[in-house]
């Protein structure tokens, strides 16, 4: 029993020491087999150096640089307008009984497109007729009458101055004979006689001047009567003329050449003068405006140069069967546009052949001047960078070397350069995005000879 006690208590205080050295060799056993593991990743990968990476041509295409004649011209978005638009409206009231073209016809000036009721005009006319020929009647009436008055007027003098000779007469002899009474050679009775004959004789003159003045009353009164009755004529003529006037609107003529729209009334229809509502609207399609705003800085060459001529204007974005068409700047604007800062202007062109219609929109084309010998690239070679305006030149070595340059002018596809480029420089077109000063670059084939351009 007392062995087996002392061999308990010497395994109780030696079981930690065991535990500690089975920890240890456990913790070891596990670096081991890391490294193990990291030698055979390292002897079995692929640790050794990897040669440089070979750096690939950028892809470009090029196009050549040119040396050419340039125009200059300043592109716009220009809209068709007829040169003249009439909406013709009905002058007088009535009842349309007649419509004589069809929609969309080409009508000339002076023709028939309307007829509106003419019989109330007509009895109208009639009427103003019969009071026109009673003022004539009138009038000639009172003129009668005037020259009769005159010609009792005429007779009237005449009898006042054979009474005036008869009473001179008579005033003579009477003088005489009252000398002949003092001197006793004849009676009192004799001369009383002509004293009697002088009193009769002024009483008749007296008597003829009353009678003239009458008649000159008369003739004043007649002339009066006269000029009522002209009045009256005039007044008639005017009726009557206005009434054939009115007549005259009742048949509804074209104003000028040009196209009909659409019909806006049908026969049967009541019309009204001053009505807003037009019969219909016609458009003169020969010539025709394109009308079009370019920016303000532009006037002043504009104006220059149309003091040595005429600008011609161009439409683009026809169909391919129809010619260039070119009009010519007729029209700018007195004054520039403040909220776009633009001016209008105005070409004209003849459009015989009626391609350009009123209301559609076309691309315009204003030709100013012409650069000549102008260093010539299409406008995607030229790029803009921290140094400005730039292009890439492709020399013999196959390498891009950027070339800082200033653009003159661009219509958009093309652009007029100024730096170091001269014509026969390949310039790149496409692939900048690829490319750095010196890269080198393969080519494709360029712009120019896709195009078909030499």
């Amino acid at each position: 029993m007392l062995t087996r006690d002392t061999q308990t208590s010497e395994t109780g205080s030696s079981s930690p020491a065991v535990k500690s050295s089975s920890r240890a060799i456990s913790i070891l056993f596990v670096f081991l087999l890391i490294g193990v593991l990291g030698a055979f990743a390292y002897f079995t990968g692929d640790h050794e150096k990897k040669p440089p990476e070979v750096k690939r041509a950028a892809v470009v295409r090029v196009a050549t640089v040119q040396r050419e004649s340039v125009p200059r011209v300043l592109r716009a978005l220009g809209h068709v307008e007829p040169i003249s638009t009439v909406a013709v409206r009905a002058r007088v009231d009535g009842e349309l009984v007649d419509v004589l073209f069809a929609e969309g016809d080409r009508v000339r000036t002076g023709q028939r497109l309307f007829t509106i009721d003419p019989r109330p005009f007509d009895e109208a006319i009639r009427q103003w007729s019969a009071k026109l020929a009673q003022a004539k009647a009138d009038v000639s009436k009172s003129r009668s009458l005037i020259a009769k008055d005159r010609s009792e007027l005429a007779r009237l003098s005449a009898n006042r101055e054979r009474d005036m000779a008869e009473e001179a007469n008579a005033r003579r002899d009477h003088a005489r004979y009252k000398e002949l009474v003092k001197e006793g050679a004849v009676s009192v009775e004799q001369e009383n006689r002509y004293a009697t004959n002088v009193a009769s004789l002024a009483a008749t003159v007296k008597a003829d001047s009353a009678a003239m003045e009458n008649e000159k009353s008369v003739i004043q009164s007649d002339q009066a009567q006269l000029e009522a009755s002209q009045a009256a004529l005039k007044a008639a003529e005017s009726d009557l003329q206005n009434a054939q006037l009115q007549r005259s609107y009742c048949s509804i003529t074209a104003p000028m050449d040009g196209k009909t729209g659409a019909l806006l009334v049908h026969k049967g229809q009541m019309v009204k003068a001053g009505d807003t509502s037009s019969l219909v609207v016609i458009n003169k399609v020969k010539p025709v405006y394109v009308s079009f705003s370019v920016p303000e800085q532009e006037l002043p060459r504009i104006n220059e140069l149309q003091k040595r001529g005429p600008l011609t204007v161009a439409v683009e974005g026809l169909p391919e069967h129809v010619s260039k068409i070119t009009g010519t700047l007729t029209f700018i604007d007195n004054s520039v546009q403040r909220n776009t800062g633009t001016i209008l202007m105005k070409a004209t062109f003849s459009n015989e052949n009626e391609v350009l219609w009123p209301g559609t929109y076309v691309k315009a084309v204003l030709n100013l001047d012409t650069i000549n010998d102008a260093i010539v690239v299409p406008s995607q070679a030229v790029q803009v960078g921290q140094q400005g305006q730039y292009v890439y030149v492709v020399g013999n070595d196959r390498r891009a070397n950027l070339v800082v340059v200033k653009v003159k002018y661009s219509d958009g596809s093309t652009s007029v350069i100024e730096g170091n480029v001269k014509p026969g420089d390949q310039i790149v077109v496409d692939g900048h995005m690829q490319l750095m000063p010196g890269a080198e670059v393969e080519i494709q084939p360029s712009v120019q000879s896709e195009s078909g351009k030499p």
